[in-house]
């Protein structure tokens, strides 16, 4: 038994001794040389209207081994002085030497790293080349650059000069297409309101880019002559009480609000009626809707798919005409005659209530 553990020993040492020798012969990958990057441009103020335009090139040389071996390349983006703690990186294709991005790409890349649109920051970005564990990093090159919005904001309007008052729960949202929202609306003169970015007071309140203005709710860099700016964040109407077009551009360039009085000031009619498909775009015989008061109206009737009509105040193509915004469509949002087109029922037929405020510049269709 003695001797066969020194037997069974011997041979385990002469397996080690064997495994160690060819280790020694395993090559070690090294790097010989580092990569370089250069950009074309250290400043970059990135506008959504220019999002197809060229941004940025990058150009590279890749590192060197003492083997010859395929890296891996990629761009990492970080907040200048951190060190590159928390970095986003986006691959790249070593043996291109080069990429170019647009506005519109370079921009994802920088949202993506989690920086702030319309805020100028100060970035580094530098390249990383791996082969397995063996790593390389570029030298570090600065930049300047302002993101844009890829999404735009949603707009909520609350206040004493609105329908709603201060009640942010029941805030209106302005329809929102792109960088533009609009509502035709009732307002209040020589009273108060602000835009609100939720059913809620926080986290987003939107509020003029005037001084006393609390710096995270300056918005507005431009408005009507009809606006002013109000203690406590809010926005002062100084026009007189009536119906009227709000417009925010919410472009970085823009970020504007227009208030412009609508083409009809009426907003309480004594009826209402319903004209299009149903009745053959017969105006005469235009289906008379339940008086609500306020400006509100409904009535239940049953809707063929496809169905297609407006509003009018009048039985008779007059004035009083009310539609879809911005043209013919279902967006829920009213507008004048001249602003609109015919609202398009979108369902499967049946029975449904049609509700209307006008003082709101809203509309719906319910199922019954």
């Amino acid at each position: 038994m003695k001797n066969l553990f020194k037997i069974l020993a011997a041979v385990f040492i002469g397996i080690l001794m064997v495994s160690c020798e060819k280790d020694e012969d395993k090559a070690v990958l090294e790097v010989k040389k580092n990569s370089t990057l250069t950009a074309d441009a250290n400043t970059l103020v990135m506008l959504k209207v220019n999002e197809n335009d060229k941004a940025v090139k990058f150009t590279w040389t890749n590192p060197e081994f003492n083997l010859a071996v395929v890296n891996n390349n990629a761009l990492e983006v970080a907040k200048a002085g951190t060190g590159f703690k928390d970095a986003k990186s986006t691959d790249i294709t070593a043996a291109d030497l080069s990429a170019t991005y647009t506005v519109k790409d370079f921009n994802k890349i920088i949202i993506d790293a989690g920086f702030l649109p319309e805020i100028a920051e100060n970035i580094e970005i530098r390249m990383k080349a791996s082969v397995g564990n063996a790593v390389s990093y570029s030298n570090v090159i600065s930049m300047k650059v302002t993101p844009y919005l890829t999404t735009y904001p949603s707009f909520y309007l609350v206040g004493e000069a609105s329908v709603v008052g201060w009640n942010a729960g029941t805030a209106q949202l302005l329809y929102k297409n792109e960088n533009i929202s609009t509502i035709y609306t009732y307002l209040e003169g020589a009273k108060t309101f602000r835009f609100l970015g939720q059913k809620d007071w926080n986290p987003l309140n939107y509020s003029l880019d005037f001084a006393g203005m609390n710096a995270a709710n300056k918005y507005f860099k431009n408005w009507s002559s009809n606006l002013s700016a109000a203690p406590a964040e809010n926005i002062k109407f100084n026009g007189t009480t009536g119906m009227y077009k709000i417009v925010i551009d919410a472009e970085a360039a823009q970020k504007s609000i227009t208030v412009t009085p609508s083409p009809i000031a009426v907003w309480n009619p004594a009826n209402l009626y319903i004209v299009g498909t149903v009745n053959s775009w017969s105006a005469p015989t235009a289906i008379a809707m339940t008086n609500l008061g306020n400006g509100q109206f409904e009535h239940a009737i049953a809707l063929p798919a496809g169905s297609q009509f407006k509003f009018l105040g009048q039985q008779s193509w007059g004035e009083l005409d009310w539609g879809n915004l911005l043209g013919d469509g279902n967006t829920g949002y009213l507008a004048p005659k001249g602003s609109n087109g015919n609202i398009t029922f979108n369902g499967n037929g049946g029975n449904y209530k049609i509700s209307v405020d006008l003082k709101l510049g809203i509309y719906k269709i319910n199922p019954l």
